[in-house]
């Protein structure tokens, strides 16, 4: 009967130590695939940032081209007396979208070269206010 007592005692500590092992390891398991998940969104979360940056880096970049190109267009129909109706308009609307876009320093440079535009400055002038919106312009987007 001692024998019979020991094996049981043995078999007991035998399933005791294995019940142990698999809650130590699930356990183990649990707070890796934690981890590997908190990981996941992390990198998510970083991904979808710089999503977002690279959209509007991308949209502000578009609004300057498209301000610049039109202060283009309406001093080309100043030079040369050629140029559509609408040139005015295109420009206000440009300059509205980079008011939108920003930062405030590049729509402060953009007002300033409009207002050069509309009253119709001297050349000089005009390329200064627009050297002065490049500047900034870059500096927003580097």
């Amino acid at each position: 009967m001692n024998e019979w007592l020991i094996a049981l005692l043995a078999a007991l500590i035998g399933a005791g130590a294995a019940l142990g092992g698999s809650v130590i390891s699930a356990r183990s398991t649990r707070e890796a695939g934690e981890r590997q998940a908190a990981a996941a969104l992390e990198a998510l979360r970083l991904s979808t940032a710089e999503q977002r940056a690279a959209r509007v880096h991308d949209q502000r970049r578009q609004a300057y081209a498209r301000f610049l190109e039109s202060v283009g267009a309406v001093a080309e129909t100043r030079r040369t007396g050629e140029g559509r109706p609408g040139d005015r308009t295109d420009l206000q609307r440009a300059h509205d979208l980079v008011l939108l876009e920003g930062p405030g320093e590049v729509a402060t440079a953009a007002t300033a070269l409009l207002e050069q535009v509309r009253r119709d400055a001297r050349p000089d002038a005009l390329d200064r206010a627009r050297e002065a919106f490049l500047e900034q312009a870059r500096t927003a987007l580097h």
